[in-house]
């Protein structure tokens, strides 16, 4: 399965053994450690453009998530500690620490439970479309795309999954994207991809963020109906040092949406945050 955006041109992958599972790994660049996370349900393919951009001032590593892209997928059930400790371990691997850590909503759940769990490994911390709590329209939301695989098909689960993760203007402006993407989803396995799904239930982490006293960036879609943006605001309110922004117009998926608007944020915060 080819990844949702091409490969950056001086990127090299490896499966990197962790003593937990075998990660894949693509990696760019020199410089201060920039870890990317990608949401549910995608690989380290969304971030690729980030990489190819900032590998000129930068090591940058985007992995697939346990259950994900070409990563080791062990039966379930998955949560969100497991995952930050795969996380953690691949940095313990990699021999890195304060690493700067970009999380895209599930990624951006286990990006701040890394950062509880190993606040060492943690410089900073940029946090998109996510939340620090899992509310129950969060699993009715979820539970209904595994319903409609079940029933109807992964086609069906593919497209639910894109009515809640992309805003209404962009399925309507980008209906070859929309298509491919539907294409794309469907072909994923189905079993790794509930098993992930099913990590996001029970996740809070409201009572423990004002322990993170990393810098933080908050970045959240403004149409964006699946981490809406009460949610960013509550985060950014409980990190001490947390800052929030949002992108109008913007739907969950930011760095497909609007990458421009994204990297207009998250490239002054790291060339702050990275280089102090």
């Amino acid at each position: 399965m080819k990844g949702w955006f091409p490969e950056p041109t001086n990127a090299s992958a490896r499966r990197v053994a962790t003593g937990r599972i075998t990660m894949n790994v693509v990696e760019a660049g020199d410089g201060p450690a920039i870890l990317f996370i990608h949401g549910l349900g995608w690989d380290h393919s969304l971030w690729n453009p980030t990489l190819e951009r900032l590998s000129s001032r930068y090591r940058v590593i985007a992995p697939d998530t346990r259950g994900h892209g070409r990563s080791d997928a062990p039966d379930g059930p998955y949560d969100m500690t497991m995952l930050a400790h795969d996380y953690a371990a691949l940095l313990d691997t990699l021999d890195l620490a304060e690493v700067c850590i970009v999380g895209l909503s599930q990624g951006g759940m286990i990006a701040q439970t890394l950062t509880l769990l190993r606040l060492d490994l943690v410089r900073s911390l940029a946090l998109v479309s996510t939340s620090c709590q899992s509310h129950p329209s969060l699993r009715e939301n979820m539970e209904a795309r595994i319903a409609a695989m079940d029933e109807a098909g992964p086609e069906t689960a593919a497209g639910l999954a894109a009515d809640s993760i992309f805003s209404a203007r962009w399925r309507l402006s980008n209906p070859e994207l929309l298509k491919r993407f539907i294409t794309w989803r469907t072909a994923m396995p189905v079993a790794p991809l509930n098993a992930s799904t099913r990590a996001l239930y029970d996740f809070d982490l409201s009572d423990d963020l004002t322990r993170i006293s990393v810098p933080t960036i908050v970045i959240a879609g403004e149409a964006d109906t699946l981490t809406p943006p009460k949610g960013m605001e509550d985060i950014a309110s409980l990190i001490p040092k947390a800052i929030l922004h949002r992108i109008p117009g913007s739907g969950h998926m930011i760095p497909v949406e609007q990458a421009e608007s994204l990297a207009a944020l998250l490239d002054p915060f790291l060339d702050q945050t990275t280089r102090s």
